[in-house]
């Protein structure tokens, strides 16, 4: 059976008649060449999504007839990503693959051994292109939603949107990081979880001295010195791993 194209859209586009252009009538018609007849599953990035079925294929616009929005099944743990600013393709890299383990909300943190620095003028053409980055990983590994992406922070304004377990990845020696989420029982199994990982040159003592003054606990990955990249992919799979196997009782429904 053919796999179901899957398409962001706009909230105020979801409806029962659902008509696309410019960047939308391009990928479906043109990339993936649907024709009248075709279904889809359009999302707007915020849990609702809504199936449909390609009515009509003009030059400009594609024409759809969707069934009622719905929403999809909810994450019960939100994840945080609170990530020391990184160069060029590395920052892309982290939103993509960030994306794909399931975060919901990206920070970068402007850290002192950050090597690139985004000045105020650029963020928010940042924020929009690292957004788009969300979005097509998003589509592509078939989530529901859009994480949300910030611009650049500094760590104190980061420190103060942390929520529930927080976390900081360290180079030195601390506890290991599936042990420290091993010693939560299911009672008090958190609702969210926020990590802190530090860019190319760590964290500074000072900041790793702030964040634990915060509640941040200092955990680690093992011997290895790892890229900052690489951090971020090893630790969002074992947190990820970690709350798969307590999907059960982490479940609200349940």
């Amino acid at each position: 059976m053919a796999t179901r194209a899957r398409l962001f859209v706009p909230q105020e586009k979801l409806g029962p008649l659902v008509v696309l252009d410019g960047a939308e009538h391009h990928y479906l018609v043109h990339v993936l060449r649907l024709r009248p007849g075709a279904q889809v599953t359009l999302l707007d990035g915020q849990g609702s999504q809504a199936d449909a079925l390609v009515t009509e294929v003009a030059e400009h616009v594609i024409t759809l007839s969707a069934s009622p929005v719905v929403r999809a099944s909810c994450d019960p743990v939100q994840l945080w990503l609170l990530c020391g600013l990184l160069k060029g393709d590395k920052q892309d890299f982290v939103i993509q693959k960030a994306t794909e383990l399931g975060v919901h909300h990206i920070v970068p943190v402007k850290c002192q051994y950050s090597v690139v620095q985004v000045s105020d003028d650029k963020a928010d053409a940042k924020r929009r292109r690292w957004l788009e980055i969300a979005r097509h990983a998003a589509q592509q590994c078939r989530r529901p939603d859009v994480p949300t992406v910030s611009v650049p922070l500094s760590l104190a304004d980061v420190l103060s949107q942390a929520e529930g377990q927080k976390l900081l990845l360290f180079e030195g020696s601390a506890p290991p990081l599936g042990q420290v989420l091993d010693s939560r029982t299911n009672a008090d199994s958190p609702r969210a979880v926020s990590m802190l990982i530090g860019p190319e040159g760590g964290l500074h003592k000072d900041e790793v001295a702030l964040a634990t003054e915060q509640g941040f606990s200092v955990v680690s990955l093992g011997p290895r010195i790892l890229r900052a990249e690489t951090a971020v992919v090893a630790t969002l799979a074992v947190v990820s791993h970690h709350l798969h196997l307590q999907g059960a009782s982490l479940d609200p429904s349940k």
